[in-house]
């Protein structure tokens, strides 16, 4: 059974991790361990699901000692939380270890080995979990030392160590497997987690459950009654301290390759013949491959790609002057990074031919929100539509700020001469009284301990993905697609609104 944050959360089916396991965290003392990680370990310690059978080693230079890494965490999970339980800190904090390393000494990886193989003496671990929350260029470097000093397997008899990294998975299709091929010679397909954290967040998890287990959508889910299909997730930041990484990247491999295909192929893939990691995966995997296959001869049409320029947001009392993407820093002052991409494409398939699929995302939006627009084709019985205009019958899967779902459909309004006005159904779950939603890191981290691999990506999706889109890449620089300009904090290019007024639709976050 799937131990998803749907199930644990809503107190269904919640067990506890019974494992003695080492969590050895690399990059120990960065932002992500800081703000994600440990918070994550620290609320499952508080929801009483992890045992008293584990160990987390942090790794990492800054710090002297435990003590001061633990009041660097203190004050870091104090920032994030209003309330820190001293009892729960405690218990987490008498599971963590700190252990100074460097990635480039060698004579680290020995000393943590020998620690490693000191442990297992007294505690009888089970398995191993390395994390690596360190910047993606060291991760074949400290797998390879992983191997080498035989970390994987110290103390054990057979290695049933798991490795965990976060994305970037390569920065292209050829540096994705040549990265791929470096790690699977130490560890097993089974025992790799790639994280998208997207995969985490509540709806996104949701997305199977409203098209399979509701007959009213499963029977619709398909081109004779969906019209067209909308992911958009719109941030209103700017690239903050990402600068260098993100002007290497932009947005197309920051959000398309990972968050935003993921998010269409759990939309349109087939129906799974069961829920285990290894079905959803080889459904969501022919999707990637019929993007991989499609020859976007005609790219130039279907792609609108954007750059955030100066503006100044007046409000009643202040002005606010928000730098262009170029004045950020560390950006090349000539850059030609798109912060911004819309792109329309098609699924040449049985269930979506003809069914246009839109996808949207850029920075320094006018507001941050992500959501999945499902528009239904207007089939009205002819006797509604001769006097006046229905709207569509829209199911929008919001997934932040807001969690939720709703469906819009036509009803007579009261105390009218039959006039039809579109209303909405809505089910609002952040809305929700004492509502607390989880954070992503918490599904995915009980998840890859229990060694559910649903909520992760295979190689297989990871080098589709990037086969679709470097070809997207190569496309716009041999036709030369322009790079837009539009003010920061405004709602992106007219460009991508005209894209979608060429097929007589509207943007949902538009409206």
């Amino acid at each position: 059974m799937n131990k998803t944050l749907t199930t644990l959360y809503q107190n269904l089916d919640t067990e506890n991790i019974d494992s003695n396991f080492q969590f050895i965290l690399f990059g120990g003392t960065g932002d992500l361990a800081h703000n994600k990680i440990i918070p994550a370990f620290y609320n499952l310690v508080a929801r009483d699901i992890l045992t008293n059978k584990y160990t987390i080693i942090a790794t990492g230079r800054r710090y002297k000692n435990k003590n001061e890494y633990l009041a660097a965490l203190y004050k870091s999970l104090k920032n994030k939380k209003k309330k820190i339980d001293s009892k729960h800190w405690k218990k987490l904090a008498s599971h963590l270890e700190y252990f100074q390393l460097s990635f480039k000494n060698e004579a680290d990886f020995k000393k943590l080995e020998n620690h490693l193989v000191q442990k297992d003496k007294t505690e009888k671990i089970s398995e191993r979990i390395f994390y690596l929350a360190t910047a993606p260029k060291f991760f074949a470097e400290i797998a390879k030392k992983l191997d080498k000093f035989n970390l994987l397997n110290a103390g054990f008899k057979t290695n049933n160590s798991k490795l965990v990294i976060e994305k970037p998975f390569g920065h292209d299709f050829k540096s994705a497997q040549k990265l791929n091929n470096t790690l699977s010679k130490i560890f097993s397909e089974k025992n790799i987690f790639r994280i998208d954290h997207y995969l985490g967040k509540e709806m996104i998890q949701n997305i199977m459950v409203i098209r399979l287990s509701n007959p009213i959508f499963r029977a619709l889910w398909n081109k004779e009654h969906i019209d067209n299909i909308q992911i958009y997730l719109n941030e209103s930041e700017g690239v903050k301290d990402r600068g260098k990484y993100y002007d290497d990247t932009g947005v197309i491999k920051d959000m398309f390759q990972n968050h935003i295909l993921q998010i269409l192929s759990l939309i349109t893939m087939e129906e799974p013949e069961n829920l285990s990691a290894a079905e959803i995966s080889q459904k969501k995997v022919e999707v990637f491959k019929e993007l991989a296959d499609n020859d976007l001869s005609n790219i130039d049409e279907h792609i609108v790609r954007g750059q955030y320029s100066s503006n100044i947001i007046e409000n009643k009392n202040s002005k606010k002057s928000i730098k262009a993407y170029r004045e950020e820093k560390e950006i090349d002052p000539n850059s030609k990074t798109a912060t911004f991409m819309a792109l329309k494409l098609f699924l040449n398939n049985q269930r979506w031919q003809d069914v246009p699929i839109y996808l949207k995302s850029g920075k320094r939006l006018n507001k941050k929100e992500a959501a999945i627009a499902i528009e239904f084709k207007d089939d009205f019985h002819a006797a509604y539509t001769e006097d006046q205009k229905l709207s569509s019958n829209i199911l929008l899967i919001k997934i932040q700020p807001e969690e939720g779902v709703s469906l819009r459909f036509n009803t007579r309004k009261p105390a009218s001469n039959n006039k039809i006005v579109p209303v909405e159904m809505e089910f609002c779950q952040s809305c929700q009284q004492f509502f607390n939603s989880p954070e992503n890191y918490e599904g995915l981290i009980y998840d890859m301990i229990a060694g559910d691999k649903t909520l992760f990506t295979s190689w297989e999706e990871v080098s589709y993905s990037w086969k679709f889109i470097d070809k997207i890449q190569k496309k716009c620089q041999e036709q030369k697609i322009k790079l837009h300009s539009y003010p920061a904090q405004t709602g992106g290019p007219k460009a991508a609104d005209k894209l979608l007024e060429a097929d007589n639709r509207i943007w949902q976050d538009k409206k």
